[in-house]
């Protein structure tokens, strides 16, 4: 096992730097199934704390996410240019089969509270209003004042930190996402520096914010996560049928869910063997 758990940690990273990048789905989602989250959120609100004795599992969340989504950079022009909607088909269909994974997370034993399921319906009610958001008619733009950057960089930081939520999704809605991966594939990271500078101030505060609720609330913090995580694939699953062309993609579709049925199973079977426990 101890062996594993380098593995692991590497493997997960790649997963979390691709997912993190592609829009509709959730890197902080993958966290939660391997059963990293709570570590991470932890080392991230408390860093001081923990650096020397979590320093290589940083390290390598950090190296290897950011290859990951570099590599995923690359190749999502061809990707979401070929087969966007089978895409979404794909990962909507991976990340169902491992909701009850995360379920798993948040049993404690007990019966659900109605705290408990009101976390839940939450979580799946404000997917539904990004969904709603991201289709409305009224499209979004962010100025590309240093400022306003900062500002939809801080949104982008809480947003890849929240289980459910996509962080890419959230910069299409903006207006930047096509901006900021042309600059990260030319590495002109000078022109997005304030987003960037945002992404960390948001993503440190919010971290501290969902410690303290893990910590404190596990349960109901998890129970949110759930249903963020159910809301996303609705969202998802609902944007590919508006982008769906007639029925010239739905032999595509069949094949990416079928893909999505054997890789979600196959990552449930991973996470049995290799997840590490959550803790309170």
């Amino acid at each position: 096992m101890k062996m594993a758990e380098p593995v692991k940690n590497i493997l997960v990273s790649a997963l979390i730097g691709v997912f993190m990048m592609m829009p509709g789905v959730s890197g902080a989602t993958l966290a939660v199934i391997f059963g990293i989250y709570d570590r991470l959120i932890r080392d991230l609100s408390k860093p001081t704390k923990y650096l020397k004795e979590d320093f290589w599992f940083i390290v390598t969340i950090a190296t290897v996410g950011i290859i990951g989504a570099f590599v995923c950079i690359k190749g999502l022009d061809f990707l979401i240019d070929g087969y966007e909607v089978p895409l979404m088909f794909f990962f909507a269909t991976a990340i169902s089969i491992q909701l009850p994974d995360i379920w798993k997370q948040a049993d404690d034993g007990n019966r659900p509270t109605s705290r408990n399921i009101l976390a839940l319906a939450t979580g799946f009610a404000l997917m539904i209003l990004v969904l709603y958001l991201n289709t409305s008619s009224h499209a979004w733009e962010v100025s590309s004042s240093p400022l306003a950057m900062v500002a939809a960089g801080v949104v982008y930081g809480i947003c890849i930190l929240s289980p459910g939520i996509s962080g890419s999704t959230v910069l299409l809605a903006l207006g930047l996402f096509s901006a900021v991966i042309n600059a990260l594939s030319e590495l002109d990271l000078v022109s997005i520096a304030p987003l960037i500078v945002g992404a960390i101030i948001g993503g440190l505060l919010f971290a501290k914010v969902v410690d303290h609720f893990v910590t404190h609330n596990r349960k109901t913090t998890y129970f949110a996560i759930i249903g963020l995580t159910a809301g996303s694939v609705v969202t998802v699953v609902v944007q590919a049928f508006m982008k769906m062309d007639g029925g010239d993609q739905l032999l595509q579709c069949v094949v990416a869910i079928a893909i999505g049925i054997v890789l979600g199973w196959l990552t449930h079977l991973f996470t049995k063997k290799y997840s590490t426990p959550q803790t309170s």
